[in-house]
């Protein structure tokens, strides 16, 4: 990475008069495109320093891990919650390295010269808006692990201004409402910066270091933008940002996709996990934005995430944090859906009520699988595999005689944000707007015209219509669902449009590898010297489909998979709106943890969906501290009764979500 021109490498308080971390202003103004570059790369530079957190902070105080009995001093005092105890040493404790970030992003805000033009084109805005999007991140990641926090968007630039009694100290809420101010609407039409591939060379064995597209380092303006109105509960701006970032360029529009893990064949007594377990998530993996790390100490910061997911020579092979029975259960709650399909009849992908689509039928002898995570969601074992390792008898004592991988670690890229990410907040977003049916297409069958066209969610026509309602609420937000406008009004168009630019839940592909055409039935695979039949279609990229069906079959034709079965869990023969919201939030916090687990969202994600339900007035304690009280006591059957309740306490008072500001 190019040497830095702004710099903050101090461990100490930031608000000390005399702390490194305080930059001196020498009245310089930022007006030479390599002092630009250099400073923002800079900015990323000390970004590295918390980017392992985001991900450790996310989690571990979350109810989807669990701390192994390898897990560092300090991984176990986050894990216990016992934050008035909290080590001073504690590595995971350190907010100046957020200050450090907010502050240089404060420098460049205020000192570039955004009237530099050159041939009528303002030179540095797309540096000044990724500027602007650095630094929301940082405060939303700063406030989610510390709660109130000093906010200024002016430099810290003498002993002074560093004075904490003249500072503000806020809330998430109020610092995301402050901060999306600071965009215009313009913002959102131009491109993220680009400088071309980058490498910090080589490593110090001499290897050539991963090159990165510098493009994927900038968080897209309307992703953050949404962030902070659904932060700061304006709901419909949210939807709108994240319905836009997804349809409003006609060129690049982003669809769910069709990657999704799936059983192959119908048996599950003759499924081989070696053979017939498939994991094909393909772009919906792929992050939109990223903080590179370096990929050897020789250059500077490397990720430590490796060692705390995966089992590694370094390590002796001791993973330190894991799957929380939380998880486990949750995936395993879940039904695997499929279904007989006439192809002749579904050519046009037409809706789950056409004739030729059999009933739906689910894994049978869900009970008997030795293989716990082959109970329900397929997502968890694909992502995450623990193996027995060959011990000899050379083979040290020290090391652990079972290996985990888990492969949603990159430590060469920390994701920020992908696509599914997106999906699921806009669903969050056009819930809590008051359109519940909406929101749940998006976990079900996909959002596409063809499911508001008929108004159906679900396998049953008269199962939850969208009703006008819905449509008329989304409309009142800029998110018009009831035009045929294809071009641009609609969620996401198929990237292939057929022959009336349509859209489709599902388009299937008739063609197949050994030239049988159409006779789908007659694809069988030998396994254990029995014919297995094969699946009888194949759904084409550029499809919307439902997120639930990454892991769980065909979702939009889950008889189980419905809002009303959800109210009728939860004790409501009759729903409101209200009672809907509720029940679809319920669904999506749970999508969210299959869809995302391990990547740092997940308290974030409770901690937002607390607030949501606490209607202006704080958080819904009592939401967060029963999921993660029941972290380690959950059973598929059983997900919050036997709770820790000396946890459940401590989290009924949202102070104990958060660690103290060092300093204080």
């Amino acid at each position: 990475m190019a040497v830095a021109v702004l710099t903050a490498s101090s461990c100490e308080d930031m608000f000390k008069v005399d702390s490194k971390v305080v930059l001196y202003d020498y009245e310089n103004t930022l007006d030479k495109a390599t002092d630009t570059v250099y400073s923002v790369l800079g900015i990323i530079k000390n970004m590295q320093k918390i980017a392992d957190r985001s991900v450790i902070l996310g989690e571990v105080r979350g109810d989807l891990v669990t701390t192994s009995e390898h897990a560092n001093k300090d991984l176990a005092e986050l894990y216990d919650f016992d934050f008035q105890k909290l080590s001073k040493s504690n590595r995971y404790n350190n907010p100046t390295d957020y200050y450090a970030v907010i502050n240089n992003c404060n420098f460049f805000l205020a000192h570039a010269d955004t009237a530099y033009t050159r041939n009528r084109k303002n030179v540095f805005l797309r540096e000044y808006i990724a500027v602007l999007c650095f630094r929301a991140w940082t405060y939303l990641q700063l406030a989610q692990v510390y709660g109130d926090v000093y906010f200024t968007t002016e430099p810290i630039l003498s002993g002074n201004q560093a004075d904490k009694s003249k500072l503000q100290k806020l809330n998430i809420k109020d610092i995301a409402a402050k901060l999306l101010n600071d965009f215009e609407d313009r913002f959102i039409y131009e491109d993220t910066p680009n400088y071309g591939e980058m490498t910090s060379g080589t490593t110090g064995s001499g290897e050539k270091s991963t090159t990165h597209t510098s493009h994927d380092f900038f968080i897209p303006v309307r992703l953050i933008m949404g962030d902070l109105a659904l932060w700061s509960e304006d709901y419909g701006r949210a939807a709108k940002y994240y319905h836009d970032y997804l349809s409003e360029d006609r060129d690049n529009l982003v669809p769910t996709g069709k990657s999704r893990v799936s059983w192959f064949g119908k048996e599950w007594l003759y499924l081989d996990p070696q053979s017939d377990y498939t994991s094909n998530f393909g772009e919906n993996m792929k992050a939109i934005c990223y903080i590179p790390m370096e990929k050897d100490v020789y250059n500077g910061i490397v990720s430590d995430l490796p060692n705390i997911f995966n089992s590694v020579e370094d390590n002796n092979y001791w993973f330190q944090l894991t799957r929380s029975n939380a998880l486990t259960s949750l995936s395993a709650r879940q039904n695997y859906c499929y279904h007989d399909i006439d192809l002749q009849a579904r050519i046009n992908g037409k809706l789950p009520t056409a004739d030729g689509v059999s009933d739906p039928m689910y894994m049978p002898n869900k009970d008997d699988q030795d293989v716990e995570l082959r109970q329900g969601d397929l997502r968890l074992q694909s992502i995450l595999t623990t193996k027995s390792r060959i011990m000899d008898e050379y083979s040290s004592l020290n090391l652990s005689s079972v290996e985990q991988t888990l492969i949603k670690i990159n430590p060469e890229k920390i994701c920020l944000y992908r696509n599914d990410v997106v999906y699921l907040r806009l669903a969050e977003a056009l819930n809590r707007v008051g359109c519940p049916q909406l929101a749940f297409s998006i976990l079900k069958s996909g959002l596409c015209y063809s499911v508001i066209e008929s108004h159906v969610i679900g396998y049953e026509a008269d199962d939850y219509p969208i009703c006008d309602e819905e449509l008329k609420r989304a409309k009142s937000i800029g998110i018009d669902y009831t035009t045929n406008d294809y071009d641009h009004n609609f969620l996401i168009r198929m990237t292939g449009r057929d022959g009336s630019g349509g859209f489709n839940i599902v388009s299937y592909d008739l063609e197949t590898p050994n030239g049988m055409g159409n006779d789908y039935a007659g694809v069988t695979r030998n396994i254990d010297n029995i014919s297995v039949p094969g699946p009888n279609s194949n759904i084409k990229s550029g499809n919307n489909m439902g997120i639930h069906s990454r892991g769980c079959g065909d979702a939009d034709f889950d008889t189980l998979y419905t809002i009303g079965r959800k109210l009728a869990d939860m004790g409501k023969s009759s729903a409101s709106l209200e009672d809907s919201i509720m029940a679809v939030e319920e669904m999506i916090i749970d999508e969210m943890a299959l869809e995302t687990c391990f990547e740092g969202y997940r308290f974030g994600d409770l901690m937002r969906i607390a607030q949501h339900r606490a209607a202006g007035k704080g958080y819904d304690e009592a939401f967060l501290a029963e999921r993660v009280a029941s972290r380690s006591t959950a059973t598929r059957d059983d997900p919050f009764g036997a709770k820790d309740m000396t946890l459940y306490n401590r989290l009924k008072d949202s102070k104990n979500w958060f660690l103290p500001l060092t300093g204080e």
